[in-house]
């Protein structure tokens, strides 16, 4: 069983909600390319558009001397936090408050072994193994699970 469907089948246990909190994740390299992506909703953004837009809205938000925090589009509430040559955005329903989304984007950060991504070429790579992929799922089951409360059926 991969990652993803194992935290799924655990968020269903907990009677986690079919609008959950964390609507999707994702963490995007400085040129636009998605290294991490999971989505706990029917799909109906382009990952690989998204990916770029973000790159892009940072790299402006930088061009004015500024940091770009969060945009609301269409319900979702996107949180950006940047490390190194990374973006780390969480979409979130606007009833999650500011402070839980930072809180989230920094355990995220934490789980990201720093000193082991230097060592490798593609820094990307770290992104895709086992170890972090279980980290940051179980960090993602944590929230949902915390703030399920949140979403009304």
């Amino acid at each position: 069983m991969n990652v993803n469907t194992y935290t799924k089948s655990r968020l269903k246990k907990h009677g986690l909600p079919s609008k959950p909190p964390l609507l999707r994740f994702t963490i995007i390299d400085l040129s636009g390319v998605t290294v991490y992506h999971r989505s706990f909703v029917s799909e109906v953004l382009d990952e690989v558009l998204f990916s770029g837009f973000s790159a892009a809205m940072i790299a402006f938000s930088r061009e004015l001397g500024t940091q770009l925090y969060c945009i609301k589009m269409e319900g979702v509430d996107y949180y950006f936090k940047t490390r190194g040559d990374f973006i780390f955005v969480v979409g979130m329903y606007p009833r999650v408050r500011s402070p839980s989304a930072k809180r989230f984007l920094r355990l995220v950060e934490k789980d990201v072994n720093w000193e082991e991504i230097d060592s490798y070429l593609n820094k990307a790579v770290h992104f895709q193994t086992e170890e972090f992929e279980k980290k940051v799922e179980q960090t993602i089951f944590d929230f949902q699970i915390r703030f399920k409360h949140i979403i009304r059926e």
